[in-house]
């Protein structure tokens, strides 16, 4: 069945948060910051950059974002983006990002970032297809104790 791309809503709350807790390694920066707070936040103050894709009625994927990216308010941030593994390669995320260009475009924004973790090919190439240019990278740094 061809999953159904819509506007996030507070119904899809919990079945979003247990999505990213699936797909984020919680302890690499900057999937550590995945929260139910995150979520939250997101849906209460971007809710129109907030989208999910739907198969028979849950959640197989999701992306939230923000009209401003850090102190740049002509930018917004495509910030979490997540797919069922088991629905992933069927083109839901290129649906997600669309979803969230086509919001951006109409928030009259001149650019979006999108987050990209540099040992996702799959996601490095889907935004190159959708046009977006790599930009300035930052690499954590972490020293472990004991």
């Amino acid at each position: 069945m061809e999953p159904t791309i819509r506007p996030m809503e507070v119904c899809d709350f919990a079945p979003v948060y247990e999505l990213g807790r699936r797909c984020y390694t919680l302890t690499d920066k900057p999937y550590n910051y995945w929260s139910i707070r995150e979520v939250a936040d997101h849906l209460e103050t971007n809710p129109g950059l907030c989208f999910v894709a739907e198969v028979e009625g849950c959640v197989v994927g999701f992306l939230l974002g923000d009209a401003s990216f850090e102190l740049i308010e002509d930018t917004a941030h495509l910030e979490w983006l997540a797919v069922d593994e088991e629905y992933r390669r069927r083109g839901i995320g290129q649906r997600l990002l669309e979803a969230g260009i086509a919001a951006v475009e109409r928030l009259g924004k001149r650019a979006v970032v999108a987050d990209i973790a540099s040992d996702n090919p799959y996601s490095r190439s889907l935004a190159q297809k959708l046009g977006f240019e790599e930009g300035l990278s930052v690499t954590y740094f972490t020293k472990r104790f004991g």
